[in-house]
């Protein structure tokens, strides 16, 4: 009995020794993981962004649990003034310094890129909006990613007002419509859908006929006082005075806050499906020129993550903007409120690239139509210097 016990202990000890050495090997044959004891430090991802408040506040939340699900990367954030961006931003690369991303609204985006301080995107973006996508496409190259946008919609109070099936309905008998500015980003998708244009064959044509009778149109409202031009459109509509207003998809949050009954369509319903809206705001992600090849791959892993639904259901929490992500719009909770009509919208949004000579000519246009409205010039002699200037604009860039 007991020479059996002792073989027993023998055969214990010998298959605990075996154990041993099976998780020695087996732990030595991995290599040690970044961010992992015994592994590389953990890669340095340093993001520049110009969010305030809450929106900066759920950006920073977010990084830090990007971090915790991925170890192999630390994200340090960096607030930078939109009024300051672009600049100090080059000049930290031309002294060799500088974040890895850049997290900046798309007009900072567009200075970024002339200045040649952006880099082509180390992550693909398949997921986004085509209209978001290609106000990032400098020279059929993706150098920013599309992550929260803003898109204008028709607001109207289903207390007095019912939705309008064209612009002529809307303005024949309807009450008051409220826009917060008479310019192209505004009212782009009624400009362009009854034939406005800023080129001709590659021409400037800001005199076309087509735009003289649009902005002929406008002042015919405002004077008929069923258009008002208040830059607090919105407040207006809350409390009544207009049943009607424009405003951007991301406001529904502010008019739920005040109790307001709302509804609210796509500008481009009322044309029939003719014209394009323009995107409102829009906030890119996009990379440093700098970066080095060892970083490519953290950086992806940052980018993919804030590029989450998850991640940009948490910014639209924050009170502003709505994601740019087709997928978020699949969510139980886009299902409600303001998302379906904004999916409609942002889906057929112009799709105008980031260097498209466009960009250049809507101030000059909001210009023209600004002093039009404001009694200083006729509609004629507004379109006619806007011409003027948009011809010695591009000729320049062209130079």
């Amino acid at each position: 009995m007991e020479c059996r016990t002792m073989i027993s202990r023998i055969l214990q000890r010998r298959i605990f020794c075996i154990l041993i050495i099976v998780f020695l090997v087996t732990g030595c044959a991995g290599a040690p993981q970044a961010g992992q004891p015994g592994g590389p430090a953990p890669a340095i991802i340093e993001v520049w962004h110009s969010l305030l408040g809450a929106q900066a506040d759920a950006l920073q939340a977010q990084v830090q649990a990007i971090s915790k699900a991925h170890p192999e990367v630390i994200v340090k954030l960096r607030y930078i003034p939109e009024q300051n961006f672009a600049a100090f931003s080059y000049q930290a690369e031309a002294g060799g310094e500088g974040p890895e991303i850049f997290i900046a609204r798309r007009e900072i985006i567009r200075q970024l890129y002339e200045q040649g301080t952006l880099g082509k995107t180390a992550y693909m973006d398949q997921g986004s909006f085509p209209a978001a996508l290609a106000g990032f496409h400098f020279g059929e190259t993706e150098y920013a990613l599309p992550w929260l946008t803003d898109v204008p919609l028709l607001y109207f109070r289903t207390d007095t007002a019912t939705a309008p099936s064209t612009i002529a309905e809307l303005f024949s008998s309807r009450g008051r419509v409220a826009i917060p500015a008479p310019d192209t980003a505004t009212l782009s998708a009624w400009w362009n859908g009854q034939g406005g244009k800023l080129l001709n064959s590659g021409n400037p044509s800001l005199d076309d006929p087509g735009n003289l009778a649009f902005l002929q149109q406008l002042m015919a409202w405002q004077s008929s006082h069923t258009l008002r031009i208040d830059p607090q459109a919105l407040t207006a509509f809350a409390g009544g005075q207009a049943p009607y207003a424009i405003a951007g998809a991301s406001q529904a949050a502010l008019l739920n806050q005040q109790n307001v009954p709302w509804g609210c369509v796509p500008l481009t319903d009322l044309t029939g499906g003719l014209g394009k809206q323009l995107l409102g705001l829009t906030f890119g992600i996009a990379n440093s020129a700098i970066i080095s090849d060892e970083l490519s791959q953290p950086i992806q892993i940052v980018e993919k993550a804030l590029l989450t639904p998850d991640v940009e259901g948490e910014l639209v929490k924050a009170g502003s903007l709505l994601p740019a992500n087709m997928a978020y719009y699949q969510r139980p909770e886009a299902q409600k409120g303001v998302f379906p009509q904004a999916y409609l919208a942002l889906s057929k949004a112009w799709a105008l690239e980031g260097n498209a000579p466009e960009w250049k000519l809507f101030p000059i246009q909001d210009a023209a139509w600004s002093s039009a409205l404001a009694g200083n010039a006729s509609p004629q002699d507004a379109l006619t210097n806007a011409q003027t200037q948009a011809i010695n604009v591009l000729t320049k860039g062209s130079s």
